[in-house]
């Protein structure tokens, strides 16, 4: 695998006590999904991906607040069509 700058960002993200969500923004076709897929592997035993694009019905997860206690509860809820 090619290592990337993200790679490291990645790493020191997930070791900061302190951290906020994690949002991805870049060009198209580089790499970011791939990054973030292979980080989730190695550095967590469960990762979900949300794609609102893909599964536009995940943006309702939202609509209650942004608590990690109330987004957990409805991902945990909701199904893919």
């Amino acid at each position: 695998m090619l290592r990337r700058k993200i790679d490291g960002d990645l790493v020191q993200w997930k070791n900061n006590p302190d951290r906020k969500p994690l949002v991805i923004k870049g060009a198209r076709q580089i790499g970011k999904t791939f990054s973030i897929e292979h980080f989730a592997a190695r550095s967590y035993r469960n990762f979900i991906e949300i794609n609102f694009v893909t599964e536009p019905q995940f943006k309702r997860i939202f609509e209650g607040g942004f608590s990690p206690e109330h987004v957990i509860r409805e991902i945990s809820l909701l199904k893919p069509d």
